[in-house]
């Protein structure tokens, strides 16, 4: 499960360009799983929590929990 701590967004989108190249092999703000809206990120239904975003977060704001 990801835990996320708006508080340390600082809206980068690394997170999101991440999933997008994961699953599509292209950088895109269009096709992630994952959305930045206002700071906050937040998961369509299709987010297999992978972890691939938590990884390329280097601001705590996506966290890996159990």
């Amino acid at each position: 499960m990801i835990a996320v701590h708006s508080e340390n967004c600082t809206g980068c989108m690394r997170c999101v360009l991440i999933c997008s190249y994961t699953y599509t092999k292209k950088f895109s703000i269009s096709t992630p799983r994952i959305k930045i809206k206002e700071y906050r990120a937040e998961f369509t239904e299709d987010c297999n929590e992978c972890g691939k975003c938590v990884e390329q977060c280097f601001y705590g704001a996506l966290e890996m929990v159990k």
